[in-house]
C-alpha cells in the first residue's frame, strides 16, 4: 500500500520538469514572441489607422455637406492666394496659417467637434486637434490641403505612415482624383487603377490616401510603408 510520500515521489518523478526543461521552454516562448510581436504590433497599428481614416473621411464629408447647404459649393469657397514656403528654412510663412484659420472659421468651425486650434510649431501651418486626439494641418496651396495625422502628436509624423493628405479644390483645379466630390483624397487625377495608385504611393507618400481609398481604407500586404 502506497503512503502519501510514495505518491508525491511518483508524481514528481513522472510529471515534474527539470530546471533545464523550464529554461528551454521559456527560450522557445521567447523566440516565438520575438518573431510574432512585430507583426502583431503592425497589424494593431494598421487597424487603428484604418478605423480613424474612415472616421475622419466621413466626418469631413458630413461637415462640408452641412456647410455647403449654408455657404454654397465648396469649390467656390473663398481662399487666399498661395504663398510659397521659405526655401531656406522649409517653413511656411505665418500668413499661411492666418489665411487657413480664416477659411476654417468661415466654412468648417461650426460643423466639427475639436479640442483646440493653433499654429503648428514645426511647420507654421494651422492645426486642428480633434476630440479623439487625431489632428490635421491645413495648407493654403492651389487647393486647401488637409494633412491628417491619425495619432496626433505621436511619432513618426510622416506622410504615408501616420499622415495622409486630402483636399478641397477650387473650381478649375483638379488635383484631386474625385472630381465630382468637394472633399477628396490627394491623388493624381489620371490615376484610376490600383496599380497606378500603388506606384504613386511608392514614389511619393503624399499620394497614399488615394491608394487606401481604393482599398476601402484597409492596408494590404503590398502597402509600401510601415506604420
Amino acid at each position: 500500500m502506497c503512503n502519501n510520500s510514495d505518491i508525491k515521489h511518483h508524481l514528481n518523478r513522472h510529471f515534474g520538469f527539470t530546471f533545464a526543461e523550464v529554461l528551454i521552454t521559456l527560450g522557445i516562448i521567447g523566440v516565438v514572441a520575438a518573431l510574432t510581436m512585430p507583426a502583431l504590433i503592425q497589424n494593431h497599428k494598421r487597424s487603428e489607422a484604418s478605423a480613424r481614416l474612415k472616421k475622419f473621411y466621413s466626418t469631413m464629408q458630413q461637415a462640408i455637406l452641412f456647410s455647403e447647404n449654408e455657404n454654397g459649393p465648396a469649390k467656390e469657397w473663398t481662399k487666399a492666394d498661395v504663398i510659397a514656403k521659405d526655401p531656406d528654412t522649409g517653413l511656411y510663412d505665418d500668413t499661411d496659417a492666418e489665411n487657413t484659420e480664416i477659411y476654417f472659421n468661415n466654412y468648417l468651425k461650426k460643423y466639427l467637434n475639436y479640442i483646440k486650434t493653433e499654429k503648428d510649431e514645426n511647420t507654421n501651418l494651422f492645426k486642428v486637434t480633434l476630440n479623439d486626439g487625431s489632428s490635421f494641418l491645413m495648407r493654403n496651396g492651389s487647393c486647401i490641403d488637409f494633412i491628417y495625422d491619425y495619432n496626433g502628436e505621436k511619432f513618426p509624423n510622416e506622410e504615408g505612415r501616420d499622415r495622409y493628405r486630402f483636399v478641397i479644390c477650387p473650381a478649375g483645379y483638379e488635383f484631386n482624383a474625385n472630381k465630382n466630390l468637394s472633399f477628396s483624397v490627394f491623388a493624381q487625377a489620371g490615376s484610376k487603377t490600383r496599380t497606378q495608385r500603388l506606384s504613386n504611393c511608392e514614389s511619393d507618400p503624399r499620394y497614399c490616401a488615394g491608394l487606401l481609398e481604393l482599398d476601402n481604407w484597409q492596408y494590404k500586404k503590398d502597402y509600401p510603408y510601415n506604420l
